[in-house]
């Protein structure tokens, strides 16, 4: 299949929208009852061991793509001259990547006095070059835009790891339960993306063209790789200065909290990136892109995070009785502060799309040093909760800043940010404490289930009130995407025989 063309470029956007909005609702659900399913067979001490084991694995794998999938789309129409030498270079990256993280797991056990870690992370790291040979096949994906595939196979990846995590966690694999899925789906899907996809690697290339691979992707690799050490700072500083059991309860909290953003956020960037790759001869239809997903995602984004912020304490207590209670606070704190971050997905690709690399690497380079800094000194204050508060104070102030930093340039005045991040998030706030202050009533408080009814009830009722009295327009916007979903699938129903 070709590439589509620019004019077709606005349609196979908002289809691909509607299919991995309908993947990340179906992620969610699994991921959702897996979580309960997990947090019954395991103990907090599992949750964090895995949670210090990641901190190692999660970095080293951002070696995976090497940022050679966001170049490879920059050459969408001669992508097949490229194929050979971006697959060669990602999977001998990756492949050192693995030996790299089979070398530093002892290291990383000793620093953390936690020798079960050498297993988990030689577990892991098997699957980083597994999943590297999937990365030219989903960056020809991507560039034709075949987002139901996408979406389809991701669908599954999601359930199968979460599968085969709880299938290990009954067989009473502890921690283990969270490493040997990833070799296993990596091997899957480098198979399934090669059947749909395969490049041909018969073709000869040039030196100038690993050159210009290496080149060009050296600077998205560092962004990634300082992205990352935002994304597993927390974990860090928690290794050095609490229990296992208390990183376990951040552990809990934090995947559990993040999940609609990074579902959300990373779906809706797969879809607006090549997009934006296509348009980047119009840079004010690129703007024009980036701020109407934005105010879309952040619409979407904000009531769910801070529903599960309202729902934290009777949830988890309806659920668990008082198992994981130790969790809530930080539950309810990440979940108000994560979704500030997603917005700034959509500006990263932004700057990609722009072939921008060194923007965004050096404000990747601000970020991480202000990031360690709030984190260490929170937990120096007050522990495990000073960590959490922190990470949502950073992410609170840092990527609504970076986005206007990326979008003023366009001429997109502060005010027009500012709306996309805070006018949700203040309807969300009111919805929730009006749900909670509900839950509160006489003949409510007594009960853990009737509380999360009420407090679903009134705050998704509220926020749609909200929505019709002051910003109708997103209503309908929001509307229109999910009755063009059902329209779509119920268009395919009908024509499957």
């Amino acid at each position: 299949m070709s590439a589509q063309k620019p004019s077709g470029v606005g349609n196979a956007a908002t289809s691909g929208f509607l299919w991995l909005v309908f993947q990340s609702l179906a992620a969610r659900g699994i991921g959702f009852v897996t979580q309960l399913v997990l947090a019954r067979l395991l103990m907090p001490e599992d949750f964090g061991v895995i949670g210090l084991a990641l901190t190692v694995t999660t970095i080293a794998n951002s070696l995976i793509g090497f940022g050679i999938d966001e170049v490879l789309l920059q050459r969408q129409k001669t992508i097949a001259q490229w194929e050979t030498p971006a697959f060669w270079l990602s999977f001998g990256i990756s492949f050192a990547g693995m030996i790299g993280m089979f070398v530093f797991a002892p290291l990383a056990a000793k620093w953390y006095h936690s020798p079960g870690l050498t297993g988990l992370i030689v577990a892991i790291a098997i699957a980083t070059p597994l999943r590297a040979v999937a990365t030219v096949p989903t960056a020809r994906i991507r560039a034709e835009m075949d987002f139901r595939f996408l979406a389809t196979y991701n669908t599954f990846d999601i359930f199968a790891l979460q599968i085969l995590t709880v299938v290990f966690a009954a067989f009473g694999m502890g921690a283990y339960a969270f490493a040997l899925p990833y070799p296993i789906v990596g091997a899957l899907r480098a198979f399934w993306f090669w059947r749909r996809s395969a490049p041909r690697l018969n073709r000869r290339f040039r030196s100038v063209q690993l050159q210009y691979l290496f080149g060009n992707s050296t600077l998205v690799l560092l962004s990634r790789t300082l992205i990352e050490f935002v994304n597993q700072g927390d974990y860090i500083v928690l290794g050095l200065i609490a229990s296992k059991i208390e990183v376990g309860y951040y552990f809990f909290a934090f995947r559990f909290s993040a999940q609609p953003v990074r579902m959300l956020a990373g779906n809706v960037t797969n879809v607006v990136f090549p997009a934006l790759a296509q348009f980047r001869n119009d840079p004010q239809k690129q703007i024009a892109s980036v701020i109407r997903a934005s105010r879309l995602l952040g619409y979407l984004v904000m009531p769910f995070c801070f529903l599960q912020a309202a729902l934290a304490q009777p949830g988890l207590h309806l659920l668990f009785g008082q198992r994981w209670m130790n969790a809530v606070p930080y539950v309810i704190i990440l979940s108000i502060g994560l979704p500030f971050d997603a917005m700034s997905w959509l500006t990263g690709s932004l700057l990609s799309a722009r072939r921008e690399f060194a923007r965004g690497f050096r404000y990747q380079l601000v970020g991480m040093p202000l990031f360690y800094a709030i984190v260490i000194i929170g937990g120096w204050l007050h522990g495990t909760m000073g960590v959490a508060i922190a990470v949502a104070v950073y992410y609170f102030i840092w990527p609504p800043a970076t986005s206007y930093l990326v979008l003023i340039g366009g001429g997109v005045s502060w005010k027009t940010v500012a709306e996309f991040y805070f006018m949700p998030a203040i309807f969300s706030a009111v919805a929730a404490s009006l749900g909670i202050g509900c839950a509160g009533l006489p003949g409510i408080r007594n009960s853990d289930f009737i509380q999360c009814l009420v407090i679903g009830t009134v705050m998704c009722g509220t926020y749609i009130a909200f929505l019709a009295v002051f910003r109708r327009d997103m209503m309908h916007e929001i509307l229109n995407r999910f009755s063009g979903l059902t329209g779509k699938l119920r268009r395919r129903k009908q024509a499957t025989p």
